[in-house]
């Protein structure tokens, strides 16, 4: 059957949040030319050991496993290869599973990069003295360092200052993070989203934000699509 590519979100109860992670099959499916699925950790069905079931069945044995996570944590750590195990499906299918989808990869953080400034500047964004990288927020103090090095990336590529916030679990929130900038003398910030889809979160965010410009979760923004490729580890056809 050739190799399968199976993306894995969070879930959401939002349903704005499956359609674009369906968008995103789409869109990896017409790139590859391969079986692409989506499966969710929570709220959402297919869980991922169902998904891994139904791929192997109908005769898949090469599976690649795209979580659309983007920082270390206990979802990357546990959730993912215990579903992996439970799956039952290691023994009659190769199972492999992609990181977090900020790594060090120059190339993979160079398309990451691309794809929330391409957002910024659909958002209105594309000139501003300073930053805030919004993302949903974690106790696991690696995941936290993980974005605030990504914001300080951010910041560097666009010559101004970038800061992290959070939406859920430790602060600063967004609209902290945004005081300190001002305090700072930034007079024009803006709001970089480190979300994959519409949902709680991001919503949080854009309300803490006020009149500052938001950008939109990454979607299928070309370059984040491309980053997925990568992950997927699939050739791309077109």
């Amino acid at each position: 059957m050739g190799p399968a590519v199976l993306l894995l979100s969070h879930g959401s109860r939002d349903p704005r949040a499956a359609f674009v992670v369906g968008e995103l099959v789409a869109a990896v499916r017409r790139r590859t030319g391969v079986e692409v699925r989506a499966c969710h950790l929570d709220f959402t069905e297919p869980t991922p050991d169902v998904a891994l079931q139904d791929l192997a069945t109908a005769g898949h044995d090469d599976i690649r496993l795209v979580p659309l996570l983007f920082t270390p944590g206990h979802h990357l750590g546990t959730d993912v290869p215990t579903a992996v195990a439970s799956s039952g499906v290691t023994g009659i299918a190769d199972v492999g599973i992609a990181p977090g989808l900020v790594t060090d990869d120059p190339r993979d953080r160079a398309l990451l990069l691309r794809a929330l400034t391409d957002r910024l500047a659909e958002a209105g964004a594309d000139v501003v003295d300073g930053l805030v990288l919004a993302a949903a927020g974690s106790s696991h103090e690696p995941a936290r360092d993980v974005v605030s090095g990504l914001a300080r990336d951010l910041g560097e590529l666009h010559g101004i200052p970038a800061v992290a916030a959070f939406a859920s679990a430790h602060g600063p929130r967004v609209d902290e993070a945004l005081e300190a900038l001002r305090a700072d003398g930034c007079a024009r910030p803006a709001v970089a989203s480190l979300f994959v889809a519409p949902g709680r979160l991001p919503d949080a965010v854009t309300a803490r934000a006020g009149q500052v410009p938001v950008a939109d979760p990454l979607g299928v923004t070309p370059a984040f699509v491309d980053l997925l490729l990568r992950h997927a580890g699939v050739p791309a056809v077109v």
